[in-house]
């Protein structure tokens, strides 16, 4: 197969995968990414959804670290800005909330209809997690205002703080990393979420964190990109084509599921 013939399907996969992402919705569906254990790229791949929801809807998308940990998402997506969740949260308490700026007072503009708020706090909160009716109150009045609310939930799949944010979620997108043990672990992970929450709908994915020329560009993988696993800001323009292409075939399934849900 040529180069060119290469190109060609590729150029095509990722048209249909952009029109899955631009496809209607109804609004304010609300996506939460867990990971089956630590460094399995939850934060790479909540970015990621955040980036190419704001990019090709050109819709408000916020994305929400609420990690049970001091997380990396603001940082990704390119935000040097304090924008702590505890502070929009008691926004929402105690102020009213009626158009996007308000809503935004308390988040970082990222671009492309993006913001975000994260736990940059953390620390002082490592012993609270956040409240179903606290996340409850909030995602409900983010979701007037937002297209589509990302959450980046940590690696705490079955934890009491990852319950909380699956009680008002559509659809979950758990991350793994490769390797046949990882596989068990993330079935398992199906199965207890399955029970525990049945009309939130699963996706998943696995993310290589090692380079393989010879790996196929397969369903529900997400291969190494060098531009990702620089740990930089991420910049849509720098993904390689086969990394683009996806992320966006993942974007499209997992707001496709919160839209069924």
């Amino acid at each position: 197969m040529t180069d060119a013939v290469t190109s060609g399907a590729l150029s095509e996969r990722l048209i249909r995968a952009s029109s899955a992402v631009e496809a209607p919705i109804t609004t304010g569906r609300r996506i939460v990414v867990l990971g089956t254990a630590g460094g399995a790229a939850t934060t790479t791949v909540a970015a990621l959804l955040a980036k190419l929801l704001g990019s090709i809807r050109q819709e408000p998308v916020i994305a929400v670290d609420a990690t049970d940990h001091s997380g990396n998402l603001l940082r990704y997506l390119g935000s040097s800005q304090a924008a702590l969740l505890t502070e929009l949260m008691q926004q929402f308490r105690t102020q009213s909330v009626r158009t996007l700026p308000d809503a935004v007072k308390h988040a970082a503009s990222c671009g492309s209809q993006v913001f975000a708020a994260g736990r940059a706090d953390v620390p002082a909160l490592a012993d609270a997690p956040i409240a179903l009716q606290e996340w409850t109150d909030v995602s409900s009045t983010l979701s007037r205002f937002m297209a589509v609310t990302v959450v980046d939930g940590g690696a705490s799949p079955l934890s009491r703080h990852a319950a909380a944010l699956l009680g008002t979620a559509h659809a979950v997108v758990l991350v793994s990393p490769p390797g046949n043990p990882e596989a068990a672990k993330l079935a398992s992970i199906q199965e207890s979420l399955g029970k525990s929450f049945p009309d939130v709908r699963q996706i998943s994915v696995v993310v290589r964190s090692r380079q393989n020329h010879e790996a196929a560009l397969s369903d529900g993988m997400l291969p190494y990109d060098r531009h990702l696993a620089s740990g930089s800001s991420l910049q849509l323009s720098r993904l390689g084509s086969r990394t683009r292409i996806a992320a966006t075939e993942l974007t499209g399934k997992a707001l496709m599921a919160a839209n069924r849900a």
